[in-house]
């Protein structure tokens, strides 16, 4: 192979003869360089470099060059195609696209309809607590204007993947497909409250509207309305002309509880056991404050069931509270699509009633299209009935409606693995280690697709790395383990068994990690043991049971057969 790898299209990566549309790829590489100052994908080294042209899409080039023509980012989005289909056919073709207008006025969304993005507004106050705040308040806008027909606004996850990260307004838009910025401040002293808010245009820059607010805490509610409404008013003015009024629809009105569940939300969202641990105080207090605010409940249904994912513990207390506390969420308020979701997780992963879950799983999407979550979570349940190709279609939707949550880009990475597309799930899996490199369930997924490719060294390396990690427990010993049994090291397996024999003379150990483990030794009874103490404590581990390659060794015995049938699977 000759050429310098930064410059090879993705045929030519994967040793293919090189044609018209693979010289359009390179030149448009060169091209994208001279505008950014770097070629659009580069790796550590050849081999990775080329890994990444056939698997990776470059970042428009109007994330690093802002001032690029919109005609030139999508001449070089097309000339960059993955497929050479669907590139210019010559050179000359890609030459004259380059000098042309753009073909549509806003090519950057990649679904129907212009998107606003609601950037986190700034905490301006002397206090850094009030946090809480400034992001209860960009939480509340996003909502209210993703309830306006016709507006399309960009995912919590991704605008809050930019806080603190001050960006010109056009780049900020080809980051995340959006023609408009809302952003602002908000700065409380004792009980008065001062909030700036500017919408821009991303296109050019251009500011199109912006006002101070100043009002006491109690006007909270008011001036998010009206800022909604504003804004609805402006867009209608500019690039859109038949939006609704945005829907004001308050779940509480004591000033206390709302700004109590902002600091629990703001907690929950750092996704730590002591951030949930907070969540769970401050949920608590609001409902004290206000016993029918439904959505206080559900933070803490959403707490007790994430805290079993942070905390290797018994899982049986942490589902019983998160399901009593989403079915009184309901009963509150039974059109909230959270509180429905929230349910269908609990009936999915513990009560494994899987035509209730699924039922309320799509109560939910019913009730709100756009609730990534509810696609993300509904992708596992698909995914374990064998369902995978619907599995794969909820989980990219989720991916779609929230392109920067690492952990739907990891769920992804999970449905094409239970779908045995093992090469798939590593790319996502990769792309979510990229996303943020310190979660160790990233990179178990990422050793268990190696695994399943044959490339144990690589497995290896990923799992001992995860090892590493913050969090890092009992499951990545497991996995650990059972790649190193596999690659014939069975001393070194044996020993991580005994470090979690060890582990559990003080502490709680999962049986997954020691299923996982012995699976790998080949002692199936064992593992079976082990299995059948998983289906006790009702742990996820095993509603996989019919999909998860892993149990491809047990599958065939009596066991094994009689739990799958306990669960009704």
């Amino acid at each position: 192979m000759v050429g310098p790898p930064e410059y090879m299209s993705p045929g030519q990566a994967s040793g293919e003869d090189v044609d018209s549309p693979a010289d359009v790829y390179s030149l448009a590489c060169v091209v994208y360089e001279m505008l950014t100052g770097a070629p659009p994908l580069k790796g550590e080294g050849p081999r990775a470099t080329m890994a990444r042209q056939i698997a990776e899409v470059p970042r428009s080039v109007r994330a690093l060059r802002p001032d690029a023509p919109t005609g030139v980012e999508q001449a070089l989005a097309r000339a960059l195609a993955k497929n050479p289909a669907d590139r210019y056919a010559t050179v000359a073709e890609f030459l004259a696209a380059l000098a042309s207008e753009p073909a549509v006025a806003t090519p950057r969304s990649l679904t129907p309809g212009r998107c606003v993005a609601v950037l986190p507004f700034v905490n301006a106050s002397p206090d850094p607590e009030n946090e809480y705040l400034s992001d209860g308040i960009t939480d509340e806008l996003i909502d209210a204007l993703a309830k306006v027909e016709g507006l399309r606004l960009a995912s919590r996850t991704s605008v809050f993947a930019l806080k603190g990260k001050p960006q010109d307004v056009r780049a900020i838009g080809a980051l995340l497909g959006a023609s408009e910025i809302l952003e602002g401040t908000v700065r409380k002293a004792g009980d008065r409250l001062r909030i700036t808010a500017q919408l821009s245009s991303t296109d050019d820059g251009r500011l199109l509207w912006s006002q101070r607010f100043d009002r006491t805490l109690d006007d909270v509610f008011a001036i998010q309305d009206e800022i909604a409404r504003t804004i609805v008013t402006t867009l209608r003015a500019t690039s859109f002309a038949n939006l609704a009024e945005p829907a004001a629809r308050r779940y509480t009105d004591n000033v206390e509880a709302y700004g109590l569940y902002l600091r629990g939300r703001y907690q929950w969202n750092k996704r730590t056991q002591k951030g949930v641990a907070q969540g769970i105080r401050h949920f608590e207090q609001a409902i004290a404050a206000d016993p029918g605010y439904a959505l206080a409940y559900t933070g803490l249904a959403d707490s007790y069931a994430l805290q079993v994912d942070y905390r290797s513990v018994p899982v049986r207390e942490g589902f019983e509270k998160a399901e009593a506390y989403a079915r009184q969420a309901l009963a509150l308020d039974d059109s909230l699509a959270e509180a429905h979701a929230s349910l269908a997780w609990c009936r999915f992963i513990y009560d494994w009633d899987w035509a209730g879950a699924e039922r309320e799983f799509r109560r939910a999407l019913e009730l709100d299209p756009r609730y990534a979550s509810a696609h993300n979570w509904y992708a596992f349940l698909l995914s374990s009935q064998g369902k995978t190709q619907e599995a794969l279609v909820e989980g990219l939707t989720a991916l779609e409606l929230d392109p920067a949550s690492v952990s739907i880009r990891r769920t992804v990475a999970w449905d094409y693995y239970y779908a045995r597309r093992f090469d798939q799930a590593r790319y996502h899996a990769t792309r979510a280690i990229a996303m943020n490199p310190t979660q160790e369930e990233s990179h178990r997924m990422l050793g268990m697709a190696l695994a399943f490719l044959g490339r144990l060294p690589e497995a290896e390396r990923t799992l001992r790395e995860a090892r590493t990690l913050p969090g890092a427990g009992a499951y990545a010993i497991g996995a650990l383990g059972y790649v190193l049994a596999l690659a014939g090291k069975r001393a070194e397996a044996e020993s991580l068994l005994k470090e979690l024999d060890e582990r559990a003379k003080t502490e709680y150990v999962t049986p997954v990690a020691y299923g996982t483990l012995l699976i790998g030794l080949g002692e199936r009874e064992r593992a079976l043991d082990y299995a059948e103490r998983t289906v006790e404590e009702r742990r996820g581990w095993m509603v996989y049971a019919r999909v998860n390659p892993l149990f491809d060794a047990l599958k065939d015995e009596k066991r094994f057969k009689a739990l799958v049938q306990k669960m009704g699977l």
